[in-house]
């Protein structure tokens, strides 16, 4: 895949992630003896689009409305009610509303990149402590109104990836902070889903895994790009 520059989009490191991620599941998939087909599939598109997303390409989209919509099912599956909600009902629109929002802020070098910026202080100190007001809340209602599995885990990811995805979609660099902390805690909630047996927590461990390594890359792509 090339940019209207010319330039790739991809690097060597970007391949190794995704055929790393390929070689995971198919390996998981041999070591349980079964094959989570909705699973593998959620997890190369969902793996792609963050490494599209951390070059800046606006083609994460695209793959990022097919891993959200098939996250929400899994998820629902698995009883992590904030998640599915969080995927099938504010993840999946944002995907058409990036796409414009991006499609109106493009690199004047390379129109399918777009243009990175940075947050203020200020504008950082509120998203953080907007956060730990919403954490609580959503972890509050879940606890009380569901039999969410994990409610803390679920209430924390839900929170800081929709601070994330509005980021994203302003493209501040800032976003990769809060991707950064989800994808941790995504990999401690599915990591006890494993434990408890289901093939998709192992395939979700992989996903997030895979994403957090890209989360700490976009973080410094972007960071470096916002500063020029």
């Amino acid at each position: 895949m090339k940019t209207d520059a010319g330039r790739r989009v991809l690097r060597p490191i970007d391949y190794t992630i995704i055929v790393l991620t390929l070689g995971s599941a198919v390996a998981y998939s041999v070591i349980q003896h079964r094959v989570d087909i909705m699973g593998t599939v959620a997890l190369l598109f969902g793996v792609t689009g963050t490494v599209l997303s951390a070059r800046r390409s606006i083609w994460n989209f695209v793959f990022g409305t097919v891993n959200v919509a098939l996250y929400a099912v899994i998820a629902y599956n698995a009883s992590n009610y904030g998640q599915a909600a969080l995927n099938a009902l504010y993840y999946l629109p944002m995907q058409f509303v990036g796409w414009w929002a991006w499609s109106r802020r493009k690199d004047s070098a390379d129109r399918s990149r777009v243009k990175a910026r940075s947050m203020t202080g200020r504008q950082m100190l509120l998203c953080l402590a907007a956060a730990a007001v919403a954490i609580a809340a959503v972890w509050y209602t879940m606890r009380t109104l569901t039999d969410a599995a994990q409610p803390f885990k679920d209430s924390f990811i839900t929170v800081v990836f929709v601070i994330g995805q509005v980021l994203m979609t302003f493209a501040f660099w800032q976003q990769w902070l809060f991707w950064i902390a989800g994808n941790i805690a995504n990999i401690a909630l599915w990591g006890i889903v494993m434990a408890d047996g289901e093939i998709v927590g192992g395939l979700m461990v992989i996903k997030y895994s895979m994403y957090l390594i890209n989360s700490v890359g976009g973080a410094i792509t972007w960071r470096r790009t916002a500063a020029e």
